[in-house]
């Protein structure tokens, strides 16, 4: 059996799947954020209760939102502060007497999307999830790569191309929780679409008010979606230079939005080689179970 975590900030999800995939078991419980002892109970718990329930010992996987720390394999997760800098892989291998696989959360989307998902069969796949920031993942020939420093595919955090600025020289350069000035989540992640909108706007709006204007026609709704689009489409085009990915799937609250999928074929031409074949573009078919589901590929063979 595979077992899949879900790590998240207000809960961690847990999925059983046998080597078909199919699920067979699904539970949340709340997140302890403070307290890694509590993490460790509640893993070990989960996992011996399920052996019990399914008669095996199954393979685990867990996904959680940060990095690993490649000198001592201590996770890096500043949003649950109970497991930041604790070796989690190693403490619940002693408890649980078996390999723990461990990985970041985008990473496990991707992984779930390319295998049965929007991008099965695919070799070279870029991932993109467009939330409150935008995060990415990279997978290359059967696998997610990870890099030195664990932030392959993050492209959340590089600069938004020239021309945008030269194109829309009133838009401000937002500055990024990291305290970086025009970084891509800045302008394309939900809260990016807020930052655009709202510059332009009397009176401030999120994203979800934002998009139902724009589908009322509402004129600064309408140009603040053109500008994200844009922007969108150019942050990416560097992405495609750089990895010519054969697929994007995207991921997180904006996938939702239909309009990218018809918009970023049109808008990406002109800001790449001419002629290049784009990649298909799509939303993620697994949706808010990609996370679960991907962690639990950790440990698949086919």
């Amino acid at each position: 059996m595979l077992y899949g975590f879900d790590l998240g900030g207000t809960k961690i999800e847990f999925s059983v799947y046998d080597q078909k995939l199919n699920l067979l078991a699904n539970q949340r419980v709340e997140t302890p954020a403070d307290d890694y002892q509590a993490f460790l109970k509640i893993f070990t718990d989960t996992v011996l209760k399920a052996d019990e329930e399914f008669g095996c010992r199954g393979m685990v996987g867990i996904g959680f939102p940060g990095a690993i720390n490649p000198k001592d394999d201590t996770l890096i997760c500043a949003n649950l502060p109970g497991m930041n800098g604790k070796p989690l892989q190693k403490d619940l291998e002693q408890l649980i007497d078996r390999r723990v696989a461990i990985q970041n959360d985008a990473n496990c989307f991707l992984i779930s999307e390319c295998y049965g998902g929007a991008a099965d069969g695919c070799s070279n796949v870029l991932g993109v999830t467009l939330g409150t920031g935008v995060g990415g993942a990279l997978f290359v020939n059967g696998n997610v790569v990870s890099g030195l420093n664990f932030f392959a595919g993050e492209i959340g955090h590089y600069c938004i191309p020239a021309t945008m600025t030269e194109k829309y020289p009133d838009l401000p350069l937002f500055v990024s929780g990291l305290g970086h000035k025009g970084s891509l989540e800045t302008y394309s992640s939900g809260t990016g679409l807020a930052n655009i909108y709202n510059h332009f706007a009397d009176e401030p709006k999120k994203g979800p008010e934002i998009l139902a204007l724009y589908r009322e026609k509402d004129d600064v709704a309408l140009k603040a979606v053109d500008i994200y689009l844009e922007v969108l489409a150019a942050g990416l085009s560097t992405s495609i230079m750089v990895l010519d990915p054969e697929a994007i799937v995207f991921g997180g609250g904006l996938a939702a939005f239909e309009d990218i999928y018809s918009e970023l074929p049109k808008r990406l031409p002109a800001k790449l080689i001419p002629n290049v074949q784009l990649p298909k573009i799509s939303k993620a078919q697994f949706g808010g179970a990609g996370g679960v589901r991907g962690a639990a590929l950790l440990n698949y063979r086919q």
